[in-house]
């Protein structure tokens, strides 16, 4: 039997831990947090931070898994990219995992192979902040260069703003540094996709919802994309470009980008499987490819072929409204379960907690995911059905 080692035994990483043990997988799990929920689908865990290098490095020499992968979270792709190298198992390169995990370092890499991004700076001392914020014009959009989840950023709109954006970044940067670039205003997209052998193969093109201004949370995604075929094909090329200047050469990417005026532009690339259950639930019922099950047999060095026959169906997650206040209650009715379009519903936070409005993707009280014959469909089903969902906030 083959074994695999997961980063990561939260919510996102169950899907890619119960895939594995389809696959027939001996399915070792790590995580820090002893109550993660992914460890009681686990056949060996162990209480380690993801991005340990030094203890999963020994655990990896210690166990001689087949592979090593995770899903839907940013920094440990440096530890699984570092332990590739070091036991020549499946995953990206080193200097690719740093570039696609550090927002400054991702820029440099795209601009100098002339990939459409907005314009930046970095900056770690106050005074370099403001000087970078005097170089561009209109409203800037600040963020860490390392985190993930719409955690710490923020736009800034007037001089008002300037200092609240720079702590609340600098909160969320690991490294110290946040990046500084100009808004770019436009419809915002993420495409999935696969890159096997060196070529890069679009699964799907996802439509975005978020909370606009100031935080650009995500509160709603659906699949297929409903923008016009040329926009989708600009799209794809320009995706794929960036995919390749970041030399990525093999596993799935989660690319954003936003339609500007001057064309879509690269927000960020993810050299991982998406979040937000979208590679996980969205992409396997709108398309019917399981880039979970790819992704897996890619990492343990099972060929896979790249003539994937991808369906035009539609799937969406929508997440609940946040109210301010103490959560009392979330009342939902039991005919829902019963609705032939939903495919999962869940509550993630704790009655009686705290609630405030959504900055982040940890502050998101929960979601729907549907189905229909399109993307707008599906989102539309979603929508239909938060209307019954009731929430009680003291």
């Amino acid at each position: 039997m083959k074994k695999v080692l997961i980063l990561g035994a939260s919510v996102l990483q169950i899907p890619l831990i119960k895939t594995a043990k389809k696959l027939n997988l001996y399915v070792i799990v790590v995580d820090m947090n002893k109550d993660a929920e992914g460890f009681k689908y686990a056949d060996e865990k162990y209480y380690i931070s993801t991005i340990d290098d030094e203890k999963i490095i020994d655990l990896f020499n210690k166990l001689k898994p087949d592979g090593i992968l995770t899903a839907a979270t940013d920094l440990p792709m440096r530890t699984i990219a570092k332990v590739g190298e070091l036991f020549n198992v499946n995953t990206i390169s080193y200097n690719s995992a740093i570039n696609s995990t550090d927002k400054y370092k991702m820029r440099n890499e795209l601009a100098k192979y002339n990939v459409p991004i907005p314009e930046y700076y970095v900056a770690n001392t106050k005074n370099e902040y403001f000087s970078s914020l005097k170089k561009i014009a209109g409203n800037k959009v600040c963020k860490p260069v390392d985190s993930s989840g719409s955690k710490g950023v923020i736009l800034i709109e007037s001089k008002e703003d300037e200092e609240v954006a720079f702590t609340y970044a600098k909160k969320y940067s690991k490294s110290g540094e946040i990046l500084i670039e100009e808004q770019m205003v436009g419809n915002e997209v993420s495409v999935e996709s696969i890159t096997i052998n060196g070529k890069t193969k679009i699964i799907a093109i996802t439509d975005k919802i978020t909370t606009g201004a100031p935080y650009f949370t995500e509160m709603g995604h659906s699949i297929h994309s409903q923008l016009p075929q040329e926009t989708k094909i600009q799209i794809e090329q320009v995706t794929i470009q960036a995919i390749e200047a970041l030399d990525i050469k093999m596993g799935p990417s989660h690319t954003e980008l936003i339609i500007t005026p001057d064309g879509p532009k690269i927000v960020e690339v993810g050299a991982r499987l998406g979040g937000d259950f979208i590679t996980s639930h969205l992409v396997k019922h709108a398309t019917g490819i399981d880039l979970l099950e790819l992704h897996l047999k890619q990492s343990i060095g099972i060929e896979i072929d790249d003539g994937l026959q991808i369906k035009n169906l539609g799937a969406a997650i929508k997440f609940f409204e946040n109210y301010k206040g103490k959560l009392r209650d979330i009342s939902i009715p039991k005919e829902i379960y019963n609705n032939k379009n939903v495919i999962k519903i869940a509550v993630t936070a704790e009655l009686g907690s705290e609630i405030s409005e959504v900055s982040n993707s940890n502050s998101r009280i929960g979601h729907i995911i549907c189905t229909g014959q399109n993307g707008k469909e599906a989102l539309e089903n979603c929508e239909k059905i938060l209307k019954d969902i009731k929430i009680e906030i003291d």
